[in-house]
């Protein structure tokens, strides 16, 4: 089962996570033009990766898992160089910012670590959500983090705990959050099978894309 994939920042190359649940989680990295996999690390974590995220140099690579630990590998040699235990239950997100020195990771214990990358010692400890986080990432070059969570609600956070906005009352469990790459939109998906665009600095709603059924 492949859990999740994502792009290097140059475009060329593609890590997929998967594993067996509760006895491996692997990640092998692909070359994006020929479909040839580079590069495969296996048992990098004891169970299922969930999530993965490359360093904005490209150079490492972030995995969060269902063994609640999150791991970042140096890519040239295959080893991993910051092993990161502080969630108590699954790792269901990971994402760097945009200069690499913080990582910040979510979990399913309903909470969102940030990390010093040169340290290798945790910043902070983010709280408020009443369910698990189920995806992050970093908008543009700042500090924020845009979230979504099983209580219904898109937030965005900076990393040192404060609250920037929260887009609420959506209908269901939200899986999925991800921002424009000039960080102006925010959309996100959830248990009602449709995608909502927010204007980031308004919090309004610009658009709403819902899933057409297949005729029987």
């Amino acid at each position: 089962r492949v859990n999740a994939v994502t792009f290097s920042p140059d475009g060329t190359k593609l890590a997929i996570g998967s594993g067996e649940p509760s006895r491996s989680g692997e990640v092998v990295v692909f070359e994006t033009v020929t479909g040839k996999p580079l590069q495969t690390l296996k048992d990098l974590h004891e169970d299922a990766v969930l999530s993965l995220a490359f360093s904005p140099d490209g150079k490492r690579l972030a995995s969060g898992a269902a063994d609640k630990i999150a791991k970042v590998t140096d890519l040239s040699t295959g080893r991993p160089v910051n092993t990161i235990e502080g969630h108590t239950h699954h790792v269901t997100g990971v994402a760097f910012r945009a200069d690499g020195r913080v990582l910040a990771s979510s979990g399913a214990d309903g909470v969102v670590l940030t990390w010093d990358m040169l340290a290798g010692e945790r910043r902070k400890k983010i709280e408020g959500w009443t369910k698990e986080v189920t995806a992050l990432q970093y908008i543009g070059s700042s500090n924020q983090i845009v979230t979504s969570a099983g209580d219904n609600l898109v937030r965005i956070i900076s990393d040192d705990g404060t609250q920037v906005r929260a887009m609420a009352n959506l209908p269901d469990y939200v899986q999925a959050v991800a921002s424009a790459p000039g960080g102006g939109l925010i959309i996100a998906g959830g248990e009602d099978s449709a995608l909502r665009v927010w204007d980031r600095t308004s919090g309004k709603e610009l658009a709403v894309f819902k899933a057409t059924p297949t005729p029987p």
